[in-house]
């Protein structure tokens, strides 16, 4: 091995890919474990205590990502040593995993949790306490340092913290010109503001989560069809966001090339706000979960004009035979989701029919309580090809 140089070394060890497999060639002796860490771009932190100890032997890498709470000085450390960062995630998944959701009401903190985060409690509140002040921790001066420190990032995650917003902002002006992918899902200090920013900035933002963001309104989607990533933004996730009503809806038909939108529990939408989305022939995938004041008249506007549709979510809404009937020689649906649907006059002829009468469909969707409804009146091939039984 002594005889190889360090380049033939690096480029034996751009051969290998898997996480693994890097990690055991690097065992192997002094030079691989020094050219594999010269060479790696992506560091998964587990546990922030680690963190000076890897940034030291990690100088060369693009994408940073941890599960845990950072304080404002990791963030710092992170800005210092890592100029050539492009993605930072920081997915905060340690408060509902250790926590759990009846843990954190105890706590008096209300987010909304994964289903079955019920279960995960065992700790103190002493210790859920700890974990809520790491967490919110994470505020202007930590993010403003990641801005300084690392103006390439490209893509930014931060879920569930309770990161400031004059910080989030400052990342974003910082990051303007190469910012494609934001995720700010449960960050509960969110605002208009934070829109205005974007839809003022340069910003060729494809990817934009809003997720439990529930100050965002009408105003700040105003902000987003006026800016210039109107014309880049392909997928919007603004589930949970209560105060966007039809008028900020009407809006989002400025955006171009939206292919993905999800609506789930945006409860004041109506048939207004349906139609005006039917209208955005670009989209391929749309969740209308939980959107009980929609009506027929909206979904089949969607399959008449949505040509391009390929996944639709309609759990929880109120769906007739006559909306089903709608997407009949569709040419793009693979995947109609009726999981929890309220019907009274859908019956498994509805759904054979659209089976065999949309050929790009893979998948029906539906809840396991309707399978003795349904399949009376479906041939057998027709229900093990097709149909998906789900259950709570």
């Amino acid at each position: 091995m002594s005889k190889i140089g360090h380049d033939e070394l690096g480029q034996i060890l751009d051969r290998i890919t898997d996480p693994a497999d890097r990690k055991s060639t690097s065992q192997v002796c002094k030079g691989w474990w020094l050219i594999e860490a010269q060479s790696r771009t992506s560091l998964r932190v587990n546990d922030p205590h680690h963190l000076p100890r890897l940034l030291a032997r990690y100088p060369n890498l693009t994408t940073f990502e941890t599960p845990r709470g950072m304080s404002n000085a990791d963030l710092a450390l992170v800005a210092q040593s890592c100029p050539k960062l492009e993605a930072f995630i920081l997915d905060d998944i340690s408060i509902s995993v250790e926590i759990g959701r009846q843990g954190m009401r105890a706590l008096g903190y209300t987010y909304p949790y994964r289903v079955g985060d019920e279960d995960a409690l065992g700790i103190s509140n002493d210790e859920a306490h700890e974990i809520l002040r790491v967490v919110n921790e994470v505020g202007d001066q930590g993010l403003c340092a990641l801005a300084d420190g690392c103006p390439k990032l490209s893509k930014i995650v931060l879920r569930r913290t309770g990161a400031g917003l004059l910080g989030i902002m400052t990342m974003i002006t910082s990051a303007a010109h190469n910012l494609t992918h934001l995720d700010l899902e449960g960050c509960s200090l969110v605002t208009d503001q934070v829109l205005e920013a974007i839809g003022s900035s340069s910003c060729p933002i494809r990817i934009l989560s809003l997720r439990f963001c529930s100050e965002i309104t009408d105003a700040g989607l105003r902000f987003l069809a006026n800016g210039s990533c109107s014309k880049t933004m392909e997928q919007l996730n603004l589930s949970s966001c209560r105060e966007i009503t039809d008028d900020g809806v009407l809006l989002l038909c400025n955006m171009c090339v939206l292919e993905e939108l999800d609506l789930r529990y945006c409860n004041q939408l109506t048939d207004i706000g349906g139609q005006a989305i039917s209208t955005i022939r670009t989209l391929k995938k749309l969740n209308l979960d939980c959107l009980f004041n929609l009506t027929e008249e909206t979904f089949v506007a969607v399959a008449e004009n949505c040509i391009n549709l390929e996944v639709l979510n309609l759990q929880q809404c109120h769906v007739t035979a006559a909306s089903i009937d709608a997407f009949l020689g569709h040419k793009c649906l693979r995947c109609l989701n009726l999981f929890c649907c309220i019907s009274h006059d859908i019956k498994g002829s509805t759904l054979e029919s659209l089976a065999l009468g949309c050929p790009s469909l893979e998948s029906i969707v539906v809840h396991r309580t309707w399978r003795q409804r349904l399949v009376q009146d479906m041939q057998e091939n027709t229900v093990s090809r097709f149909l998906k039984f789900w259950f709570n």
